[in-house]
């Protein structure tokens, strides 16, 4: 005894490509915000003499959908002022969780939209 079955995967496909789709336009937003609130604590958090080295910190893009924060920007005393005052440490504490937050947040919304 043989038996066929077909299964259409068409809606399952189209479905798939919608989530990776919303995924792939909304994550940067997530990252950015990560990023900007690094250059936010880590503003907050170094010390001032001259501003020279809380100016040099800012959110960079890596022309896609990554970002990050420079910080130092080849002033001669910014590893040891993070090391002394632990700004960097403290400006980057919780924030990986929150980013993986947001992007769970991003994918929930785009599969209640499915």
């Amino acid at each position: 005894m043989s038996a066929r079955v077909e299964v259409d995967t068409r809606a399952f496909v189209k479905g798939v490509r919608q989530l990776n789709d919303g995924i792939a336009k909304n994550s940067p937003d997530a990252a950015r915000r990560a990023a900007e609130e690094v250059a936010n604590q880590l503003r907050n958090r170094t010390p001032r003499r001259t501003g020279a080295l809380a100016s040099s910190i800012a959110v960079v893009s890596d022309g896609k959908d990554a970002f990050g924060v420079t910080y130092g920007g080849g002033l001669r005393y910014a590893n040891p002022v993070a090391a002394r005052t632990g700004n960097v440490a403290s400006a980057i504490a919780g924030v990986p969780d929150r980013f993986g937050r947001d992007c769970s947040d991003v994918a929930g919304k785009e599969v209640s939209r499915l």
